[in-house]
């Protein structure tokens, strides 16, 4: 294991215009039109306050504290925002200028993961793998090319990127969301960085599990907002952001999530790599204070990479990662 710099995959100056463009978009919201929800996990309606982020309030459930957007924008007016707004627009040239790193520092590193769950499932060869909003097909080409499967669908709702998985030869792919298709049959259903942005993710799940076959394998990963990163920073990580982001799990609150729907043999981790990189940029930029952060401060000062990384080691060991990876059985 290597250190991971988030500027790898986030670049700052990039990051910083499309931040600006987010600013811009945020007319096309207006909080008196929002819709009220319950928790995303387990359907209580009782949550506290936590804060407010532009025009979105964060609020925890009181059940299982989850932390989620409520109350948040129409199913329809997601969709504008992720079809027509400038900073999603300019997120496609974010993902161009960092592919290499991203498919380095993320993909490839996520195909092992898969292939280690596979192994402590005994399940040898896939024969129909389906991946769940593939976007540029990354992930379905690498597990192409490692011969993970002997069939591979790719779903993806958006035209622009259902292209690139189509460019992917022996790749079938549905330019479509899983709630509209009705069978799929699949021995293993991956999805990685979706339930967060959904409106209402039990849907979703509940399609996951009607698309598997019987004993079928479920792996996906979410933001963990019991992760070291978020639970200094909270307010402040950037990847607490509405309305990109409307649902933030916990280890407990998606283990509730996907028990509802009759998933078993739920296994969490947490191997995000970007925890320590993310907090220290926090302080390098002042976001956070050295002060109110005097670990934090001295670990700065050490001037040691290899102390940062072995931090790092330490948060996934420990489950501490603000990036789960979950996997269940049907």
């Amino acid at each position: 294991m290597t250190l991971v710099k988030e500027s790898n995959i986030r670049p700052n100056n990039m990051i910083k215009k499309m931040n600006q463009l987010r600013k811009n978009d945020m007319a096309m919201f207006k909080s008196n039109s929002f819709i009220s929800v319950n928790c995303p996990s387990c359907n209580s309606k009782k949550y506290t306050f936590q804060f407010k982020k532009s025009k979105f309030t964060f609020v925890e459930c009181k059940k299982c504290l989850t932390l989620f957007v409520n109350p948040r924008p129409s199913v329809e007016l997601l969709e504008k925002f992720y079809s027509s707004s400038k900073c999603m627009n300019y997120w496609a040239q974010i993902y161009q200028k960092t592919e290499k790193s991203r498919i380095k520092n993320i993909f490839e590193p996520r195909l092992k993961l898969v292939q280690k769950v596979l192994h402590e499932n005994n399940i040898k060869k896939i024969n129909h793998l389906v991946e769940v909003g593939a976007g540029y097909g990354w992930f379905c080409r690498l597990a192409q090319k490692h011969n993970l499967a002997n069939s591979i669908t790719a779903i993806e709702p958006s035209e622009i990127t259902s292209k690139k998985c189509k460019e992917i030869p022996k790749i079938n792919v549905i330019e479509s969301t899983i709630e509209k298709i009705p069978k799929l049959n699949a021995d293993v259903i991956v999805n990685f960085e979706l339930i967060e942005h959904l409106f209402e993710p039990k849907p979703f799940i509940k399609s996951c599990y009607n698309g598997l076959k019987s004993n079928g394998l479920l792996i996906l990963t979410t933001p963990n907002f019991f992760g070291l990163d978020m639970q200094i920073l909270k307010k402040e990580h950037d990847s607490v952001v509405a309305p990109n982001h409307l649902n933030f799990f916990n280890p407990n609150s998606i283990s509730l999530l996907l028990k509802s729907i009759g998933f078993k043999k739920i296994n969490i981790i947490t191997p995000g790599i970007l925890d320590i990189d993310i907090i220290m940029n926090k302080l390098n930029t002042n976001i956070i204070s050295e002060k109110n952060f005097p670990f934090f401060s001295y670990v700065k000062k050490q001037n040691n990479s290899n102390l940062l990384l072995d931090i790092q080691k330490l948060i996934q060991k420990y489950n501490l990662s603000s990036s789960m990876l979950i996997s269940a059985k049907k």
